[in-house]
């Protein structure tokens, strides 16, 4: 099971990798590695490097072991591994994996400053005006406010009554979701059960009509909020101040939205 002595780099338990070939297409986690780990096994983990880029990769157990999977060969491929790299795993707790890189000769790897979605495929750029997943949250409402304390009982309401058993939520539109600076915010339970780390991502939404939606979610001190392509999916459902949609973990960084 997970340990409490996360707190330190030093602290933090580590394992490496050889990657020998380029055809690997899972990773083995070591099975003495697995102590460190929560009992019940997660099915997603997340590889963050240096550089700030992270790779969402999925958890499968059988007999043989645990291995990482979809993702991981996207991961090899984006960083060029099969020729005799050492890799090193540090483990940061919540299934977040910090990777180094070293070639070789023993260097270690400088990467350039990318930024990594859920399918692993990243865009280089120049510096942001601000740092990735910052928000400017000034004046925004969010549920569970003052402001929103009477609509968030009434989801609570509503949500006591939901008896799926995929993690789930539901969300009132409030001013700002429903206009600028459309931004969701995405109740922290959430974000635990889904294992979203503090990092910027790209989420999939799918409507009752079987729609696929990619939207940026963001990451700043208050938790995770739904912004790029949420006010495309906003608009074209029409939603307004009060509606109420439901939200639901069906994959990996992919949700079905019901419009109630």
């Amino acid at each position: 099971m997970e340990k409490d002595n996360l707190r330190t780099e030093e602290a933090r338990p580590h394992f490496y990798k050889i990657i020998y070939g380029e055809d690997i297409k899972q990773h083995m986690i070591p099975p003495d590695f697995m102590k460190h780990l929560p009992k019940e096994m997660p099915n997603a983990a997340t590889l963050t490097s240096p550089s700030g880029s992270h790779w969402r990769v999925s958890v499968k157990n059988d007999a043989n072991g645990t291995y990482l999977q979809k993702g991981w060969k996207e991961f090899m491929k984006e960083n060029k591994l099969g020729g005799n790299e050492f890799l090193t795993f540090r483990y940061d707790g919540n299934m977040l994996f910090y990777v180094k890189i070293f070639d070789p000769s023993g260097d270690k790897r400088q990467a350039p400053p990318v930024f990594g979605n859920r399918d692993g495929k990243q865009g280089q750029g120049g510096p942001k005006k601000r740092p990735v997943g910052s928000l400017d949250l000034h004046g925004l409402q969010i549920p569970g406010s003052e402001e929103g304390s009477g609509q968030s009982s009434r989801i609570g309401e509503t949500t006591k009554l939901f008896t799926s058993g995929s993690p789930h939520f539901m969300a009132s539109m409030t001013k700002s979701s429903v206009e600028n600076p459309f931004l969701l915010h995405i109740p922290q339970f959430f974000s635990a059960a889904a294992q979203f780390p503090p990092l910027k991502r790209k989420v999939v939404l799918r409507d009752s009509a079987g729609k696929a939606w990619d939207v940026i979610c963001l990451h700043d001190k208050g938790g995770h909020y739904l912004s790029g392509g949420w006010r495309f999916f906003a608009r074209c459902h029409n939603l307004k101040l009060g509606d109420v949609c439901k939200f639901e973990l069906v994959n990996i960084d992919e949700m079905q939205v019901h419009v109630l």
